[in-house]
């Protein structure tokens, strides 16, 4: 394929080195003089392990050239990589200026093409509504819609600095996200022989994926470092306690804990991290993460508590009472702490809990449950369908089997606020997801 790479800078170099080594007819396009001679000689504008040779094989085999021209670029390309910075902006957001002005430069060139579908691919890291725009953008500036004769990519990168080439060839995932069918089926034909997971997903959700990655690479860093720090403080070494924590790959490295849902509970979570959190007020030990981490759960529940609260008093059923399905474990329970606000603000309240009786609990467990509610007998109901035939609002913590949602009958009238994403419940009327 002809492809053109506007921007050379780190992704944008990359990506000429290898989608030139892939065989496709590539023509890189910059602003800076510099970095055009540069790619034009076959050097790299950047320091970065093997890219120079690829760069300078592509060159001698005539698969490779720059020019500081747009027209030229787009004139000799059907493909279009927008590889342009997008910096911060004063408040910390996305400075998109560059990202729109190349993108309506491009769609300019394109209305002047007899192309019957141009493609506008953006590497650039950018949120949604950057994305949203540039679609906006591309169309108004080329006089086509997306899908007829103009189509727009989403495509971020993953590659790490110092080792970006090798990256290039061995990603871990390869994400698209089209506007249409013609641009995701040219997607399909950008990497001939590179075998990673590949995802087609909406515009919106391929924006995000990149931020999720940033943003958890951070966390992973802060977290390590804080429990080193907290090991330091107790004279622990913390790269034995990491080596073991990073060996155990069905919990700590692993996909658990790691899909949107409500906030924890149970009577581990909360109670260890308090104790780290109180050790490290004790002893000076500045742990923000983790503090913030507290924080930032009890937030997981007042969220929720807004969104069931009303001064019209609905009447809320809860499906699980326990922090965890398949126990009858009700410490320290997130949706506890809601059941106390939503009975105290006036709101009627039932439970459905298929493991749960009262009668039954014991030690702890039961010191916590009649604490937190002293009525909880008078809320518990033996059955499913009888919470749902009186709640105006139901709150699902617990999946259930999907047999079990498959013989509800709904009530049309009320609203279903599902916390752990459950397939079998999106067809119910009135169904709202947490986070999605």
């Amino acid at each position: 394929m002809r492809i053109s790479v506007f921007g050379l800078g780190y992704v944008g170099a990359v990506s000429c080195g290898g989608l030139t080594d892939l065989g496709h007819d590539v023509i890189g396009c910059d602003v800076s003089q510099a970095k055009v001679d540069l790619i034009n000689a076959g050097r790299s504008p950047i320091a970065e392990a093997g890219l120079e040779a690829l760069l300078c094989k592509a060159v001698k085999a005539g698969k490779l050239r720059a020019t500081i021209h747009p027209e030229e670029a787009v004139r000799n390309s059907d493909i279009a990589l927008i590889c342009v910075g997008t910096p911060s902006t004063r408040s910390g957001g996305v400075n998109s200026i560059q990202l729109e002005a190349v993108a309506a430069q491009i769609g300019e060139l394109v209305a002047k093409l007899n192309a019957p579908h141009f493609v506008v691919m953006t590497r650039s890291t950018s949120l949604p509504h950057v994305h949203r725009s540039m679609v906006e953008t591309l169309e108004k500036s080329s006089g086509r819609e997306m899908g007829q004769g103009i189509g727009y990519v989403c495509h971020p990168e993953f590659m790490r600095e110092g080792v970006a080439v090798e990256d290039f060839y061995h990603p871990p995932k390869i994400v698209f996200g089209a506007t249409d069918s013609k641009s995701e089926g040219v997607c399909k034909r950008m990497y001939p022989g590179i075998s990673a997971p590949t995802f087609f997903v909406t515009t919106d959700v391929a924006a995000m994926i990149k931020y999720a990655d940033n943003c958890f690479h951070a966390l992973k860093v802060t977290f390590a470092n804080e429990i080193g720090l907290m090991c330091k403080t107790l004279g622990v070494d913390s790269h034995q306690v990491m080596d073991v924590f990073c060996a155990d790959l069905k919990l700590n490295i692993s996909p658990r804990y790691l899909k949107p849902g409500f906030a924890f509970g149970g009577s581990c979570l909360p109670k260890d991290l308090r104790a780290i959190c109180d050790k490290a007020r004790e002893t000076a030990t500045p742990l923000p993460m983790l503090n913030g981490t507290l924080q930032s759960n009890k937030d997981q529940i007042d969220q929720l508590i807004k969104r069931v609260v009303s001064e019209a008093r609905p009447k809320v059923g809860i499906i699980g009472l326990a922090f965890k399905e398949g126990t009858d474990d009700v410490r320290e329970s997130p949706i506890v702490s809601c059941v106390e606000v939503f009975c105290g603000k006036g709101h009627p309240v039932k439970v459905y809990d298929a493991h749960l009786s009262p009668q039954a609990l014991v030690g702890a467990n039961r010191s916590f449950a009649f604490q937190a509610i002293p009525h909880l007998s008078e809320l518990m109901c033996a059955e499913l369908q009888e919470v749902v035939d009186w709640a105006d609002v139901l709150v699902v913590t617990h999946r259930l089997q999907p047999e079990t949602w498959a013989e509800v009958n709904w009530n049309s009238e009320q609203r279903v606020l599902d916390l752990v994403n459950i397939q079998a419940l999106r067809s119910a009327p009135g169904y709202e997801g947490l986070y999605w």
